[in-house]
């Protein structure tokens, strides 16, 4: 008789843990992750001549993002990338004018979205200052303008975790930028979507 309770009990029971192990595989508390973006929509020309070359991108050229998962489907993020950079060299001058977000934010990657338990979709939004910092040498004299602008990313993506330790990953995303009080070509419109790849090292998590 006793033996009947156990296992009646133990049938009632076993729906509820299977649950409870299904949740914990898609669990990614603890983990960490350091990827590297390659923008996917940026834009760059290059011209030289006898009297100098110049070359320019525009749009999201790279990243660094680093992202830890400090509850099972929410992550904190900080992120840095360029949007943009300019070059020109001429005799006797050098200009050089980068645009460079310094964001920090939170992602969510919920379980209804989850591919498998190694690819999971996430949502993300991150706040912070785009610098934008200019540079010029004519002859013997330097000057350097750094000047910042308040803005915010959105994001929707998916990361891949193809081994213990590697990822890959796709990213769509949007930056929101407050206007600059010296627009140039790279500041004059920094809003926009973007779009990159990413690969990157994990660790961590269960």
């Amino acid at each position: 008789m006793k033996l009947k309770t156990v296992i009646a009990a133990a049938l009632v029971a076993m729906p509820a843990a299977v649950r409870a192990q299904s949740a914990d595989t898609l669990s990614l508390d603890g983990r960490s992750a350091l990827a590297f973006g390659l923008g996917l929509t940026s834009r760059s020309s290059t011209s030289a001549s006898l009297t100098g070359a110049s070359s320019s991108a525009s749009g999201q050229i790279g990243s660094l993002e680093f992202t830890h998962w400090f509850r099972p489907v929410v992550a904190f993020q900080v992120s840095a990338s360029v949007l943009g950079a300019e070059a020109t060299s001429t005799p006797g001058q050098v200009h050089d004018n980068t645009l460079t977000p310094i964001l920090a934010g939170f992602s969510i990657s919920p379980r209804s979205f989850a591919l498998s338990r190694n690819a999971r979709p996430y949502l993300s939004a991150q706040v912070g200052p785009y610098i934008h910092t200019v540079s010029d040498v004519v002859g013997s004299s330097t000057s350097n303008t750094v000047e910042t602008s308040f803005g915010a990313r959105f994001g929707a993506g998916v990361n891949w975790f193809i081994a213990r330790h590697f990822l890959l990953g796709a990213d769509l995303n949007y930056h929101a930028v407050g206007e600059f009080d010296h627009p140039d070509a790279i500041t004059k419109h920094p809003s926009g979507f973007g779009a990159s790849v990413l690969i990157g090292f994990a660790w961590g998590g269960r």
